[in-house]
């Protein structure tokens, strides 16, 4: 879902450039403006009650659950998705009043900023505490789920899916790259379209960021694709290895 929606957001971005930035399609009309800005609002919210209710699950109902490391990151992974689903519930509203284009925008470029802020640092948290239940998994099964021997990689991936993403976003916020863009807020250079006209219409803030969002989209495949697959296949040669040793042991004792 976050996949989907981080698409969706780049995509309407595109469609806003194309629109406003090169002045060759007619502007959003309102209706275009309030479909992409609260269009995503419904599964957002859906998303906040359904984190909202694991939250309060794990920590209320079930806390011993939590004596599991499994248990302890789906709780990491949900509280990273709440603060995830607030954004898009109200991104639309972060954007600086005043800012053509854009349905509903009602904030300041400190709420722009804030939001952005938040949106990227749970954009790269998610996927590493998606990642880590492989890892977790794989650990689990060779160590025979006995827990204190591997117990050890939680405070890691808790330390990544929370203390790199905010480097990255108190980066993009110390050089004010954080501003309009897509649905919401997000790294773009300010005002609209100053990046292909600079001649009539000067950059204020943002510098130049224009590969950042290939890398960033790119790095998302490892924890989402790449790195469950990686364990997953590992977690398969380990076993088909075992099997053979114990096919090996009964040989011998036969």
């Amino acid at each position: 879902l976050n996949v989907n929606w981080y698409s969706y957001k780049h995509s309407t971005a595109i469609v806003l450039r194309e629109a406003i930035v090169h002045r060759k399609m007619i502007s959003p009309t309102i209706t275009q403006q309030r479909a992409i800005a609260y269009a995503p609002i419904p599964f957002a919210v859906i998303s906040f009650i359904s984190s909202s209710y694991v939250i309060y699950y794990l920590l209320c109902k079930e806390r011993k659950k939590l004596e599991r490391l499994y248990h302890r990151l789906i709780l990491g992974m949900n509280f990273v998705l709440l603060l995830t689903s607030f954004i898009w519930i109200t991104s639309p509203f972060a954007v600086p009043a005043g800012t053509p284009n854009y349905a509903g925008a009602s904030g300041t470029i400190q709420t722009c900023t804030a939001s952005a802020f938040i949106y990227m640092t749970t954009q790269l948290g998610v996927p590493t505490y998606y990642g880590s239940l492989s890892l977790q998994a794989l650990m689990g099964i060779k160590n025979n789920f006995m827990e204190e021997k591997y117990r050890w990689i939680e405070k890691y991936i808790h330390l990544v899916a929370w203390t790199i993403p905010c480097a990255i976003s108190i980066f993009f916020a110390a050089t004010e790259n954080f501003n309009p863009n897509g649905s919401g807020c997000w790294i773009a250079k300010a005002p609209l379209g100053c990046e292909t006209d600079p001649d009539n219409v000067p950059c204020e803030r943002g510098g130049n960021t224009n590969s950042f969002d290939f890398y960033f989209q790119l790095s998302l495949l490892f924890p989402y694709f790449i790195f469950p697959t990686s364990f997953t296949m590992s977690l398969y040669c380990w076993i088909g290895k075992a099997v053979k040793e114990r096919e090996t042991l009964r040989g011998r004792s036969a």
